[in-house]
């Protein structure tokens, strides 16, 4: 298990925490919020570039102030919002350098690249792929390191709707296998339609959490993003929308600033 104990700390003037949160293996878990409301930050933390303040990280029972990065990158892969673009790298580069803690061959690089449907690019250079290309690339990465728990930061980002669709089916296969997986989502019908558990964070606080079916209701989603939703059922599961607001019903500029600043 994943834990997160009561930790806190600070990313620029934001004071994050406390947070307890826990991921297990072979279950899903989304973190939804605003922007700035932490949830990036609590990924970047977990991965030890933020310092924490007090309370502490463990895997399976050890604390990640005790574990050597090896030992962490063998629990624990980091799949970044922000894709970093080394130079002179092809995709091969880039799969060896996340499995740096794992024996493997390019079969198995091979392997994980065609999970993700990106295979054909393995000798291509890194920079010359597309947005959605390079995503694949650092989710097969990610997915290479043969880690226990994967954390993503918004893996839908610069994804066409059948590449996000591809990524349902790849963290299905993924839980299946028994990983532990923690994603930043800002898709809260995704993150619904695929996650067993989730949190909800506000101002760097942890608003609720737990299952999906007790946390996402209306009241919650407008708490957190403060905004009107409605819901409705299709043929995927509940759905959640935010409601348009019928500014011709109100007085002038004014009035709708003080509709939009009180309810």
């Amino acid at each position: 298990m994943l834990e997160l104990d009561e930790i806190q700390f600070k990313r620029g003037n934001l004071q994050i925490g406390p947070l307890n949160l826990s991921v297990s293996t072979g279950e899903i878990l989304s973190i939804c919020g605003k922007n700035g409301s932490g949830k990036t930050s609590t990924l970047i933390a977990i991965n030890g570039y933020i310092p924490l303040l007090s309370g502490k990280i463990t895997v399976d029972g050890r604390d990640l102030k005790s574990m050597k990065p090896r030992d962490i990158a063998r629990k624990i892969s980091y799949v970044q919002q922000e894709i970093p673009e080394p130079m002179g790298f092809n995709v091969m580069d880039v799969m060896e350098i996340s499995g740096f803690t794992r024996p493997g061959s390019r079969e198995d690089v091979l392997e994980a690249l065609a999970l993700c449907g990106v295979e054909k690019f393995i000798d291509r250079d890194f920079v010359t792929l597309s947005g959605g290309e390079k995503r694949m690339v650092s989710i097969a990465a990610g997915i290479y390191q043969n880690s226990e728990y994967i954390m993503m930061d918004e893996p839908t980002s610069f994804l066409d709707l059948d590449k996000i669709n591809k990524l349902s089916g790849i963290l299905k296969v993924l839980k299946s296998s028994g990983k532990g997986i923690l994603l930043v989502m800002h898709d809260i019908n995704l993150a619904y339609r695929i996650s067993d558990s989730i949190v909800l964070m506000k101002e760097g606080k942890v608003l609720v959490g737990g299952t999906k079916e007790n946390v996402m209701n209306i009241k919650n989603l407008e708490i957190v993003y403060d905004a009107k939703f409605g819901q409705y059922n299709s043929p995927e599961g509940t759905r959640f929308y935010p409601l348009d607001i019928d500014f011709n019903r109100l007085n002038g500029f004014e009035e709708a600033r003080e509709y939009l600043q009180h309810s």
